[in-house]
């Protein structure tokens, strides 16, 4: 073997062994058992409080009747632990739109030695009407009780704790809302902690923190075996529909944390999120993360928060962070080290800028050639991946298709440039790139500054290397770029599945220039035959695979409406969006909706169509009942009584844009009405009424124009569906199942306002 050989070889041997160690440093901790000591966290008793919450395994969505059980359940442990509480109800409403519920949250407070503003620690206890919720957010609660038992048992810290369990998280945020906006206590709550959880396993990671974050990430890191986050998601996360509770403390302009998982993210509001797939390593991790900072964090004062830290989470095991406004300076420093090393190595400026362009070029070719496995794989079989599908055979047809688009360019690269000149053009494009990011994307720039710096310093040391062994020591910097590139692959995958392919291969492209100047003396020839090979056994594995199980099956709910009006029913079959689903149905659902002409289902819009439906009988319920009780002479309000005949879980109010609605409210409790500008309710103003099941609501509507006979729709929705269609709920069992607000049936009924 070569030199040459030698040196690809060992560039690949470096990366795998590397990417191993990367990927063991973020695993979660061994759970603690029971007999754990007393002083610390331990998964086994905060599982066997989940056991106790939870012991009908079912969903509890709020209002319902499962859902009181489970706040009676967490206000009696509380007791147990001799933790004072309270209960907050009342009427509250999303603030982003008009999603409403009479709320029941539990407030319990340990007191401190000191009149300091509280710390407080939040979790919601409702789930979605399709899972039991134990990862979401049943594991949030528990870590909570868990830590609070330690904390109380330890005695007063400087502040006093807060414990907020928040109701109606699942339908906008509203238990939060109610205590952020309503509740007396709100102004002497100081830093927040929440801890949520979208699927059933993995790490429990620092989503995002508010700006002024150097104290709280400084109380996290000390003496913390297993620090986990990486500020970029906090940039993600801005530009994602997804909410905590935390967004309404970031609203209320209060400090904080927001900590979740993500692991097996296919089991998120799922029946698959449920006591048995809970992952006791997660809810360690969660225990791991909130006990000690919650016991640093309540025995210092708050007097100066810090200015605003990034971070890079854990890399090889050592947590990785600086001040905000270093970063910028960082930047130049990594590019005068590259300059400095260039000038000393004699490194032609043309052949850098050429070797950026080439880079430019291979990370194209990366992604591209991702993309194009992936769409083979639907060309041929027609499956699309999202959550639900089974990793390994993906990741091979994702490592192999990418690996394509690194030895084309690769190939390319070495027949117009040296590998000294692609090594400091690729570190050139590098540094383009975290300028871009350093401006639009500041919290994310950790992720090339890192690599960049280290680059930049093994750089320099290179230069006194004899010239045969340079590019052998230049191989050092894979180290560092590892844990930025492939190393955040896993989270991603994690979080994102396969469905957002193109969101894990910018990514492996970066790593791809990175290790392509160490790759020219590769045998081209054998490397793509043997490349091609892997990417054809990978589909073929991809394609005779199961791609659905019990454990990962295919999300897919079954909605039924009825038009009372009109005397006409439909079924539509939908996944994750309301009218598609993530990938091709198959059978034997397909067959229940099979060759359809899209349509409207609904009788107020008909703008919005299904192409997965079918006719079928009429439920014979009765629907929902709305009367006026009061109208002003100036006709400028609307009192009305509102209830569900067959004790439906939800109630919706449509009135059209021509109504000018203002405001609505219950009881003394007023909300600004919001128009819907696209989806199913494009054009009305709608007011979500949730928890309804035995509850009669007085609804006052006040008007900014007087308005007579209005002509509106109530709706009232509930997971229990009809007789007739039960064949196709039978037929939907082993590899399918509901996800997110799961089977509905949609009552549709005219009224005149």
């Amino acid at each position: 073997m070569n030199s040459s050989n030698r040196l690809a070889v060992g560039a690949i041997f470096l990366s795998c062994v590397f990417f191993l160690l990367q990927y063991m440093s973020i695993q979660p901790p061994t759970p603690k058992g029971l007999d754990a000591p007393a002083n610390e966290f331990s998964a086994a008793r905060a599982y066997v409080l989940l056991e106790t919450l939870l012991a009908e395994n079912r969903p509890h969505p709020v209002g319902s009747p499962l859902n009181k059980l489970v706040k009676s359940r967490l206000k009696t442990e509380l007791a147990h632990l001799n933790i004072a509480f309270t209960e907050q109800k009342t009427w509250a409403c999303a603030t982003r739109f008009a999603s409403c519920a009479n709320v029941e949250n539990v407030i319990a407070t340990i007191p401190g030695s000191s009149e300091l503003p509280y710390l407080a620690l939040m979790a919601h206890y409702d789930s979605v009407p399709m899972a039991p919720g134990a990862g979401d957010d049943g594991a949030g609660v528990v870590a909570l009780l868990e830590a609070a038992r330690v904390l109380k048992r330890e005695g007063p810290l400087l502040h006093p704790i807060m414990l907020i369990f928040t109701d109606a998280e699942e339908v906008g945020l509203v238990g939060a809302e109610a205590f952020f906006q309503q509740h007396p206590l709100t102004d002497q709550v100081g830093i927040v902690l929440n801890v949520e959880g979208s699927g059933s396993s993995g790490g429990s990671m620092v989503i995002r923190t508010s700006n002024n974050n150097a104290l709280m990430l400084k109380s996290y890191t000390e003496d913390h075996q297993d620090p986990y986050g990486f500020s970029f998601v906090k940039e993600i996360f801005k530009r994602m529909p997804n909410d905590t509770d935390f967004s309404v403390v970031a609203r209320a302009g209060i400090a904080g944390m927001d900590f979740a998982f993500a692991g097996e993210r296919n089991h998120y509001h799922t029946p698959n999120d449920n006591l048995e797939n809970i992952d006791l390593r997660t809810i360690q991790h969660h225990g791991d993360n909130i006990l000690p900072l919650a016991r640093r964090l309540a025995s210092v004062t708050w007097d100066d928060m810090g200015d605003e830290v990034v971070y890079a989470g854990e890399v090889y095991g050592t947590w990785v962070q600086w001040d905000a406004g270093y970063s910028t300076p960082l930047w130049l420093a990594a590019g005068i080290l590259f300059l400095i090393a260039m000038l000393r190595l004699r490194v032609p400026g043309g052949s850098v800028i050429k070797g950026a362009l080439l880079s430019f070029l291979t990370l194209l070719l990366v992604i591209l050639a991702g993309g194009a496995g992936f769409y083979l794989l639907l060309l041929t079989t027609g499956k699309i991946i999202s959550w639900p599908g089974i990793e390994w055979p993906y990741r091979l047809l994702l490592a192999s298709s990418t690996l394509v688009g690194l030895l084309v360019g690769t190939l390319i690269s070495r027949r117009f440039v040296s590998s000294l000149g692609l090594f400091f053009g690729g570190w050139l494009l590098w540094l383009c790139m975290a300028a871009a990011v350093l401006h639009y994307l500041p919290a994310a720039s950790n992720t090339f500054l890192v690599p960049l710096l280290w680059a930049g310093a093994t750089t320099i040391v290179a230069c006194s290397v004899r010239p045969q062994w340079r590019m052998n020591f230049l191989m050092l910097v894979l180290i560092m770029t590892i844990p930025f590139t492939l190393g955040l692959l896993f989270p991603l995958e994690q979080s994102q599945g396969y469905k957002l392919v193109w969101a894990l291969l910018p990514f492996i492209a970066l790593f791809a220039i990175t290790l392509s100047p160490f790759l020219f003396g590769l045998n081209q020839r054998v490397a793509m035959v043997s490349t091609l090979l892997g990417v054809t056994l990978s589909l073929i594995y991809a394609a005779t695979n199961n791609l659905y199980t019990e454990y990962r099956p295919q999300q897919v709910n079954i909605a039924f409406y009825e038009d009372l009006d009109h005397d006409k029913a439909y079924i539509e079959l939908a996944g994750n969006g309301r009218a598609m689903l993530a990938e091709p149905l198959i059978e034997p659902l397909a067959s229940y909706v099979a060759g359809r002409e899209p349509a409207s289902l609904v009788p107020f819009n008909t703008d919005v169509m299904s192409d997965q439906w079918a006719p079928t009988d009429t439920s014979g319920w009765s629907g929902p009942s709305a009367h006026i009780l009061a109208t002003p002479p100036d006709r400028s309000r609307r009192v009305l009584r509102l209830r569900s005949e067959r004790g439906a879980s939800r109630l919706v109010v449509l009135l059209p844009e021509a109504s000018l609605l203002e405001t609505f409210s219950f009881g003394t409790r007023e909300f600004d009405a919001t128009l819907s500008t696209r989806g199913l309710f494009k054009g009305y103003y709608p007011i979500y009424i949730n928890g309804m099941y035995d509850q009669t609501v007085e609804l006052t509507l006040k008007f900014s124009e007087p308005k007579a006979n209005l002509t509106g729709y109530v709706m009232d929705i509930s997971t229990k569906l009809p007789a007739s269609v039960d064949a196709l709920v039978l037929d939907r069992t082993g590899i399918f199942a509901p996800v997110h607000r799961g089977d509905q049936a949609f009552l549709i009924k005219q009224f005149v306002f």
